[in-house]
C-alpha cells in the first residue's frame, strides 16, 4: 500500500468544511468598511476577487462584536440592523466561485479605539495607546462580551456565512487575556493557564450552544507569544486539548504578541528558510489534538507548503499578503505557473489609508 501524499489543489475537510482545495485566505484587514463600520461596495469587490482568484475559504477580516472592540471606523462590524442583509450579499457572491466564507469575531481590547469614546477594555490597566489608556474588565464586562460574541455569531449563521472563527491571537482582547504580559489579575480569570483561558472557553461554549453542534466554530490562536513572559507552546497546546474536548471544528496556529518587531505575526519572507513561520509550532499542536489544523505565516511556494502538509496533521495553510499582491495566486498555481508568490513581505500593505491593495505592484 503506498503512502498517501497530500497536494494543496485537492478537496479536503476542515471540521465539516468541505473545500475545494488547501489554500484558505487568512484574515486580513482591509479598512474598507464605511465610517460606521457597515459593508461597502468596495468590501464586496474585494471579496468576490478573491473567491474568484481561487482560494478554498476565506476568513473575513477581523470583525467587532459590540461598540468597544473595533480599532477604527473603516472597520466592519457584527453588530446592528444592517450587518445580516449586507453580508448575506457578500456570502452570496463568495459561494458563486465554490468558495467558503469564514466570519473571524474580534475585540481589539487594550488596541481598540471605542465607537462611543469611552476607555477601551482590557484584561488589567494597560496602557497602549497613552491618550486613551485601557481599563481592568469588570465580570459584569466578561459576561456582556461573552453575551456579544454569541449575538454576533448567530448573525453570522442567519447571514448563511459557513462558520465562524474567535479570534484570540496576535495581542487582541483574548490574546491579551491568554498572555502574561496583560492579564495580571488576581481573579479566577488570571493566574495560570487554565484562569487565563477561561475567558475563551465561556465565549466558545456560549457560541456553541446558541449556533449548535453541527455549526462550524474555529479559532485562531497563538502558538507563542514571543516575548518574554508571553504565552508558552506548552500552554497554548493545553489549550487547544481542552477546545478540542468540547469540539471545537479547527484551530489556526499563529503567533506574536504584536507589540514589537519580533513578535510581529507579519515576518519578513525573504527565502525559503523564512517561509513558515510558525509551521514548527503548528505541527507540534496537531501533533497533540486530533482536529485539522490550519498553519499561517510566511507562506510563499508551492513546494514548501506540500512539504509541510506532509509533515504531520495539517489540512491547510492560509495565506494574507500574497493575496493582496496576487488575489488570483491558486489559479496561477491551479493552472501550473507554480513560481512562489510575487510578494516581497514589504508590509506596506497594510497602510490601508489610500486604499486597499498591494503598493508595489
Amino acid at each position: 500500500m503506498g503512502f498517501y501524499m497530500k497536494t494543496i489543489f485537492e478537496q479536503t475537510d476542515i471540521g465539516g468544511l468541505t473545500i475545494k482545495n488547501r489554500i484558505i485566505r487568512s484574515a486580513t484587514q482591509e479598512g474598507s468598511a464605511d465610517q460606521n463600520g457597515n459593508l461597502t461596495p468596495a468590501l464586496l469587490s474585494i471579496y468576490e476577487n478573491l473567491a474568484a482568484g481561487g482560494v478554498g475559504a476565506i476568513i473575513t477580516a477581523m470583525i467587532g462584536v459590540d461598540e468597544y472592540s473595533r480599532v477604527f471606523p473603516q472597520m466592519l462590524k457584527a453588530y446592528g440592523d444592517a450587518f445580516v442583509p449586507a453580508f448575506s450579499e457578500l456570502v452570496n457572491r463568495v459561494h458563486k466561485h465554490n468558495c467558503k466564507i469564514i466570519v473571524q469575531l474580534a475585540h481589539n481590547g487594550a488596541k481598540a479605539n471605542p465607537d462611543n469614546g469611552e476607555r477601551p477594555l482590557a484584561p488589567s490597566d494597560f496602557s497602549i495607546n497613552r491618550d486613551n489608556p485601557a481599563r481592568s474588565m469588570t465580570k459584569k464586562d466578561i459576561q456582556n462580551l461573552t453575551h456579544r460574541f454569541t449575538e454576533a455569531a448567530m448573525k453570522c449563521k442567519e447571514a448563511k456565512a459557513d462558520g465562524v472563527q474567535i479570534h484570540a491571537a496576535h495581542g487582541y482582547l483574548l490574546s491579551q487575556f491568554l498572555s502574561p504580559v496583560f492579564n495580571k489579575r488576581e481573579d479566577e480569570y488570571g493566574g495560570d493557564i487554565s484562569n487565563r483561558a477561561r475567558i475563551v472557553f465561556e465565549i466558545y461554549s456560549a457560541i456553541r450552544g446558541a449556533v449548535g453542534d453541527e455549526y462550524p466554530v474555529f479559532i485562531k490562536i497563538n502558538s507563542e507569544d514571543r516575548v518574554a513572559g508571553g504565552l508558552t507552546l506548552e500552554e497554548s497546546i493545553w489549550v487547544c486539548s481542552k477546545l478540542e474536548k468540547w469540539g471545537i471544528n479547527g484551530i489556526e496556529v499563529s503567533g506574536g504578541l504584536a507589540v514589537s518587531l519580533d513578535s510581529a505575526p507579519a515576518q519578513r519572507v525573504m527565502n525559503a528558510e523564512d517561509e513558515g513561520t510558525f509551521a514548527k509550532n503548528a505541527l507540534a499542536i496537531a501533533g497533540n489534538v486530533n482536529v485539522p489544523i490550519v498553519s499561517v505565516g510566511g507562506y510563499r511556494t508551492p513546494e514548501i507548503i506540500e512539504a509541510l502538509l506532509n509533515k504531520g496533521n495539517i489540512q491547510a495553510v492560509s495565506l494574507c499578503r500574497p493575496l493582496i499582491s496576487e488575489p488570483d495566486l491558486p489559479n496561477r498555481w491551479k493552472t501550473g505557473d507554480r513560481k512562489k508568490a510575487r510578494c516581497i513581505s514589504c508590509n506596506k500593505c497594510f497602510d490601508t489609508k489610500d486604499g486597499f491593495g498591494c503598493k508595489v505592484y
